[in-house]
């Protein structure tokens, strides 16, 4: 990506892909402006407003490429434009629902009860109500037997400390449908910033084909149904890796602040033995001292009952299994069918038939999963220095992903979002052919296979616990490929592009890096 200024003024190209790129921050914008109570028509007129004002600056930062790629390659050209339209037009779509509760025809799943009724979001506003009303035990099940207007409630099982985001919601005042909108907004915004500086770090060709390619990965519906329902997965994945990117420019303070508080959902961790594994110990340092920081203040805050309700309630139920029981209700057998997660393989055979499992077999795959992923994480971290800029990029995610599907329940809204982006980086390494395309397609497809609960005539449970099955293994796969194979093999797959990577990335010239010149997934594949 190019991080200079250019002085011409921009072509159509750019003009478009600006338009295109400020298209999907729009949606976000908007809604988080709604529910800070502004009418959603003015709201949108707002965020439209600020928005083209930002075009100009946009349009002249682009690469100059764009002025004249299109015109050359007008079928990528069509079908990118298409994709982001698409991706626009479905969040766009999203965030109405969020902004109106009332308009479930504009559900990621419109037709599913499921999925218009549940909001992972209803959880972290319990567990903040319970916790600013001095709960004794905001973990209690029982808590969270209720609903809210037409959303059951979800039940809170994160680290105490997360709860110093919605804290903060409740501090700003507004109801839950308009904190709804506004956590909405926030997640998005993160994500976006995480897909927009991840590919303009990685620099030159491949990373402006990691930018054109965000579209593609903001169309899935891993991130458009996990943004709804308000899951903060997606946000710590992509506050994970903006922290590397910064301890990649030596920034370890601020590098230090994001991984801190992403390693409260536990799974960003990993990294932490990545940065390890490299001796980065000051990075290492300043994570673990703002997590801390984040501890004293949580704990300030909110008082002790929530620390002590998890050391002595659901750190247990964590470590026995009880806090995922209903993941073995009769009649909840399609719950598994959309659980990704590593150890809830188990639970999918143990429903297919085989005999001896249990729990105590579900908790041995987690620890043996576990111990394979640290193993893993070394091994990245001792090859980083022989990784090129995209190399790195991907590791991380798939790191991150790998990590994610240890837990014992993993949704596949949730789950398939570090493989989906994943996807996109490998694609922009690469040279096309009609065999990679063909696995691209499938592996996107893949990736997007968020399987709705209902309101469709769907297969009988077993039918679809292969085919998430299925799904899970091209996930997983992905990201067992990327961290596994040597540093600078030639990538298997490939996309719409021929080589375009003559002048090295500006964002490496200028940090002065000369191993990131040649980006070796796309330097081997395409010269």
């Amino acid at each position: 990506m190019q991080t200079r200024t250019d002085s011409r003024p921009p072509g159509a190209g750019r003009w478009a892909i600006a338009a295109l790129a400020l298209g999907l921050a729009a949606p976000m914008l908007a809604t988080g402006l709604a529910g800070f109570g502004l009418r959603p028509a003015l709201a949108l007129a707002v965020a439209v407003l600020a928005l083209a004002a930002a075009g100009a600056p946009l349009a002249r930062r682009l690469p100059r490429q764009w002025d004249t790629a299109f015109a050359r390659r007008p079928l990528a050209a069509l079908l990118l434009a298409a994709i982001a339209v698409l991706a626009v037009l479905r969040l766009s779509g999203v965030a109405l629902y969020l902004a109106d509760a009332e308009q479930a025809q504009f559900s990621a799943f419109w037709f599913d009860p499921f999925y218009i009724g549940h909001s992972c979001y209803s959880g972290y506003w319990q567990a903040a109500e319970l916790s600013r009303e001095g709960a004794a035990n905001l973990y209690d099940p029982m808590l969270y037997s209720g609903s809210m207007g037409r959303f059951k409630l979800d039940e809170f099982l994160y680290l105490p400390q997360f709860l110093l985001l919605p804290r903060l919601g409740l501090v700003l005042g507004g109801d839950f449908y308009s904190l709804r909108a506004v956590w909405f907004a926030l997640e998005g915004a993160i994500v976006l910033a995480g897909l927009w500086a991840a590919a303009r770090w990685i620099g030159g060709g491949a990373g402006r084909r990691a930018w054109l390619l965000i579209p593609a990965v903001m169309l899935s519906s891993a991130v458009v149904v996990t943004l709804q329902v308000g899951n903060f997965q997606l946000a710590a994945i992509a506050l994970s890796v903006l922290a590397m990117i910064q301890f990649e420019r030596g920034r370890n303070i601020s590098g230090g602040a994001l991984l801190g508080f992403a390693a409260f959902k536990l799974f960003p961790g990993l990294l932490g033995v990545y940065l390890l594994a490299r001796r980065r110990w000051a990075a290492a340092a300043w994570t673990g001292a703002f997590a801390a920081l984040y501890t004293v203040v949580a704990y300030l805050w909110l008082g002790p009952q929530p620390f002590e309700a998890f050391l002595h309630y659901q750190a247990p139920r964590i470590a026995n299994g009880e806090a995922w029981a209903f993941l073995e209700i009769e009649g909840l057998e399609w719950v598994s069918a959309i659980n990704q997660s590593v150890p809830g393989l188990v639970l999918k055979a143990k429903i297919l038939g085989v005999e001896g499992l249990n729990r105590a077999t579900m908790g041995a795959v987690a620890w043996i999963w576990t111990g394979a992923a640290i193993v893993m994480a070394i091994v990245a971290g001792l090859r980083h220095d022989a990784m090129s800029r995209l190399e790195r990029a991907a590791v991380w995610i798939a790191l991150l992903g790998l990590a994610v599907f240890r837990s014992p329940f993993v949704p596949d809204h949730s789950g398939l979002f570090a493989p989906i982006w994943l996807w996109s980086l490998i694609a922009a390494g690469c040279m096309p052919n009609l065999r990679s395309v063909a696995l691209l397609a499938v592996a996107w497809l893949a990736c997007n296979a968020v399987l709705p609960v209902g309101g469709l005539p769907l297969p009988e449970v077993p039918a679809r616990i292969l085919l998430a099955t299925a799904v899970q293994a091209i996930a997983i796969g992905l990201c067992l490929w990327t961290v596994l194979r040597r540093p600078g093999l030639r990538s298997p797959s490939a996309l719409f592009w021929r080589a375009d990577d003559s002048q090295p990335p500006v964002s490496a010239a200028m940090d002065g890096d000369v191993r990131d010149l040649p980006i070796s997934l796309t330097i081997k594949a395409e010269h």
